[in-house]
Formats: C-alpha cells, structure tokens, sequence
C-alpha cells in the first residue's frame, strides 16, 4: 500500500526534473536566436494585466501581434522603441511604454492620452494616426526637446517625425510628446497626464541622448 505512493512521488520528481532542466535551456534558446520574441512576451504579461487598455483577455493576443507586424523599423537595429498603446473609445487614453530590446525588459510605462475623442484623421480632435494606417512611414521622436509657450504644452515638446503624415485622404502633423496642461486632451500630440509621470519620462530620455540616440523609434496602435 506504500509502495504505490512511493512510485507517483518518483515520477513526479522526475517529470519536474526534467521540466526544470529544460525551462532555461528554452530560455537561453530564445534569449540567443529570438531575442523579439521575449520582449513580445514581456508587453503581451504587461498589457495583458492593464484593465485601462483591456477587458477582454483575448485582445492582448491581437495587440501584440499588430506591433510585431508594424513595418520599416529594424528592431535589431534600435536598443530602445517608444508604444503609445490607445483607447479610441476612451478619448485616446492608455499608456506610453519604453522598451529596452537589448535586455528584453521595460524601461518605463507613463499614462497618456492622445486626442479628445476624434477619429484618426480628423485634425485638433482625433489621435495621432497608429503606424500600421501609414503608408510606408515610421515615426520617430527626437531625444533633444523643445521648449514652447503654448498653453497646452508650456515646457519641454519632444518633436515626432516625420512633420507631417497623411492618413485616409487627410494630412496631419506637428506632433510631439509633451506633459497634458491646461485642459485634459490633445490636438493629437500624445500627452502625459501626471507631472510625476512627466518628470520620470524627461529623465528617461535624457538618459537615451546621453548614451548618443538622438532619435527614438515610436509605434502607435489601437485597441
């Protein structure tokens, strides 16, 4: 009557052996060879537990796979890229993410919005047009801001390029990344809603133009 017990726990240990010694060895695997793949794997665990972005736990799946597709950017290339992922439906609300794709990790994640609710091609109202409706263009944010007066923005502007787009027949631009003041939305510009958030994203890239990236990779997409 023990004896049986005594076999179950056996294979137990065995099976968890096994899995334990061949868990890293997918990992490095992964790390060597694919290294996109783990960063894939690190936005789709940090979207996946973002209620503001996500209340179906199938859309992450969906999200992730349309930033893989995104075109023209050599990930390889570039050791840091910029997501603003949005809500259309929510005023253009959602999250601003700095990826580190060097060491597959997450540099910083700053609440942000873009818009005040318009569509995508509708100027001073709609959101910054997402990358995958750009015909054959990618943007890219300028580590070394500006400084504007404008009420709106009143401090540092990180200019996104190119400085115009066209999407769905309409030409918009003037873009940037700046601290969201005066009232809450944009004229598409994608702003950062808490000053702590502000003052943390100003650091960040700082840190990026120290270490010589005068320009950032920036992929926009919508739930």
């Amino acid at each position: 009557m023990l004896l049986m017990p005594t076999l179950d726990m056996q294979r137990r240990n065995r099976t968890q052996l096994s899995q334990n010694s061949l868990y890293p060895r997918i990992l490095l695997i992964l790390n060597q060879y694919y290294p996109w793949l783990i960063v894939v794997a690190i936005a789709y665990l940090f979207f996946l537990q973002s209620s503001l972005l996500f209340a179906n736990p199938s859309e992450p799946q969906t999200m992730v796979r349309t930033i893989v597709q995104e075109r023209k950017i050599s990930y390889t290339k570039y050791p840091k890229i910029l997501f603003f992922i949005g809500d259309k439906s929510n005023r253009g609300k959602g999250q601003l993410i700095a990826v580190n794709t060097k060491e597959a990790s997450i540099d910083g994640a700053f609440k942000a919005l873009s818009g005040v609710g318009g569509k995508e091609n509708q100027p001073m109202r709609g959101p910054i047009p997402s990358t995958v409706n750009l015909e054959k263009i990618s943007y890219w944010v300028q580590t070394s801001p500006l400084t504007l007066s404008n009420p709106g923005i009143a401090g540092k502007f990180f200019k996104i390029n190119p400085h115009l787009v066209k999407v769905q027949g309409v030409t918009r631009g003037d873009f940037g990344i700046h601290a969201d003041r005066n009232v809450p939305g944009t004229a598409g510009c994608i702003g950062i809603e808490s000053e702590k958030d502000w003052e943390d994203f100003k650091l960040l890239i700082a840190d990026y133009n120290r270490a010589g990236l005068k320009e950032i990779p920036l992929i926009v997409s919508y739930k």
